[in-house]
């Protein structure tokens, strides 16, 4: 059913929580897991690499097949592009759970992976509260 699984990671902790249900996702489905991680510029992917490399060993040691992938662009659309030409099963991300103003500033890359994902998307929800400015918005809003 699922035998491969795109993880995109930003190299947040906040990204990474997405990793753990990922992982037992594809123990019980024996999927090969593939940790994508997409950088604005060329000069930051030796950083993405050996990032990569870290959270590939550890999955490793978990007992996961795992691969990963390091490119330039922007986020959303190669996440989408990789998913295609990986003919992945499913991508499970993290949202960062921005809201109101903030989410209307910098956009939602996994709404847009969502959007126009070839395969189905699940999403973990960001654990972290929002700042204090956001839930000052979302409270204003709601009143």
């Amino acid at each position: 059913m699922y035998d491969k699984f795109l993880i995109p990671l930003d190299g947040s902790p906040l990204a990474e929580k997405a990793a753990a249900p990922a992982a037992e996702l594809a123990r019980r489905c024996g999927a090969e897991v593939i940790f994508l991680r997409v950088c604005p510029e060329a000069k930051q992917l030796p950083e993405a690499v050996d990032y990569l490399e870290r959270v590939g060993t550890e999955a490793e040691e978990e007992g996961l097949s795992v691969r990963s992938e390091a490119y330039v662009g922007e986020p959303a659309h190669r996440i989408v592009q990789a998913a295609g030409e990986e003919s992945v099963d499913l991508i499970i991300m993290c949202s960062h759970g921005r809201t109101g103003l903030a989410r209307t500033v910098f956009g939602s890359v996994a709404e847009t992976v969502m959007r126009y994902s070839p395969c189905p998307v699940m999403v973990v929800k960001a654990t972290e509260p929002p700042k204090r400015e956001e839930q000052d918005f979302e409270e204003s809003e709601v009143a």
